[in-house]
């Protein structure tokens, strides 16, 4: 027994050390991640002297957020512009027209030309969508201001006069094209759900890690022959209560584990500032231990497969390395095939790695709480009827 204690104790202080050198780099690596890769668009300005004026609007849409978030500008002319299209160095130009501010003064709609690519990959593709939501903007302003124009020529009496009124519209067009930040953060739709992507991998790393983590518990079930089985439930200790008492161990460590990973994400946020408003509190220890139980169900279930603990360990991280990639550990699940998508929502990695990402940034609802605590009993149920069909064999 004191051998067995030494040897999970050696395994856990190795895996603490793999975990912080794991983390590390994944911290790394997950404070340069972004969304995606900006495209690089050429603005091709006309000679005129327009084009004063319409570098320095450009500059200002430039600095709005949802702009300067996917793309960085750059000013070149037509036959650079094109040349770059076709070599890649640019992913899109927008060429403005010699007349372009006197026409929008003077009511004309002069087009502004947008180039891009054959072949679009994702940045491009979601460039192209801002200009197709700029364009939606700029028509249903100018709806509004035909409208009136409309209505006064038909001689419908209004309110105000015209011109105040096309005013008012041009006012409030300006201000919700210039804010749409607002509109865009209201309607926000992603991937990565509610998570930030630091976010949304901190939990799937976690969550990963703790699975994995699985491996050290293979010696509560090593050396349990039949005559050593049959002797225990003869003294009274059944396959429910040494069951329980497996889980209660590995849930304990697992919890453990867990306040480790928490410190160091603590440790490198405050260094780096890169997870802001992250803080370790006791409310956080009641859902880390519900987390801790279900997947504590979930390694008796495995390990009471077999007898042979090594095979049970296989089975352990090829389920482990499947359900990271097929429940949006590695990549979100909303870039997986649909069949991945049907299998992933039925693993249950994906609640563990929810329940991780509500319990560290934000409140588990009782839902999530119900799920993980359903799954671990159901699991531990089904370890305890692989028990039993074992203490009868």
């Amino acid at each position: 027994m004191l051998a067995s204690f030494a040897h999970m104790l050696l395994s856990i202080m190795i895996m603490a050390i793999i975990i912080g050198i794991g983390m590390t780099g994944a911290f790394y690596v997950m404070s340069h991640l972004t969304d995606y890769e900006k495209v690089t668009v050429a603005m091709v300005l006309p000679s005129s002297e327009e084009a004063g004026t319409l570098k320095a609007l450009s500059s200002l849409i430039q600095m709005q957020e949802s702009v300067s978030d996917i793309a960085d500008f750059t000013y070149l002319s037509m036959d650079e512009a094109s040349k770059g299209i076709r070599d890649g160095s640019v992913q899109a130009a927008i060429i403005l027209g010699d007349t372009f501010i006197n026409d929008i003064m003077t009511g004309i709609n002069t087009p502004a030309i947008v180039l891009l690519p054959e072949d679009t990959k994702l940045n491009t593709q979601v460039f192209h969508e801002e200009v197709r939501d700029g364009i939606s903007l700029i028509r249903t302003g100018e709806s509004g201001i035909y409208a009136v124009t409309d209505a006064w020529i038909h001689g419908y009496s209004m309110v105000i006069s015209r011109s105040d009124m096309e005013n008012l519209l041009t006012d409030l067009f300006t201000r919700n094209a210039l804010d749409r930040n607002s509109v865009i953060a209201d309607t926000s739709v992603s991937a990565f759900g509610e998570d930030t992507i630091m976010q949304y991998y901190i939990a799937s790393g976690f969550a990963v890690i703790l699975l994995f983590a699985g491996l050290l518990f293979g010696n509560l079930y090593s050396g349990n022959d039949l005559v050593v089985r049959k002797k225990i439930r003869v003294n009274g200790i059944g396959v429910v209560l040494s069951g329980l008492v497996r889980i209660l161990v590995m849930a304990t460590f697992l919890l453990f584990i867990s306040i480790i990973m928490i410190c160091m994400i603590m440790i490198y946020s405050g260094v780096t500032g890169a997870v802001t408003d992250f803080y370790f509190e006791i409310a956080l220890i009641p859902g880390l231990l519900i987390l801790s139980f279900s997947l504590a169900g979930f390694f008796h279930f495995i390990y009471s497969l077999s007898d042979i603990e090594a095979q049970n360990a296989m089975i352990l991280i090829l389920m482990a390395i499947f359900m990271a990639f097929s429940s949006g550990c590695i990549f979100p699940m909303a870039f997986l095939p649909d069949v991945f998508q049907k299998i992933g929502g039925i693993m249950p990695m994906r609640l563990w790695r929810t329940g991780v990402s509500l319990i560290l940034f934000s409140y588990p609802d009782i839902k999530v709480i119900l799920s993980l605590l359903g799954t671990g009993l159901l699991f531990a149920a089904g370890g305890v009827v692989c028990q039993n069909r074992k203490m009868h064999s």
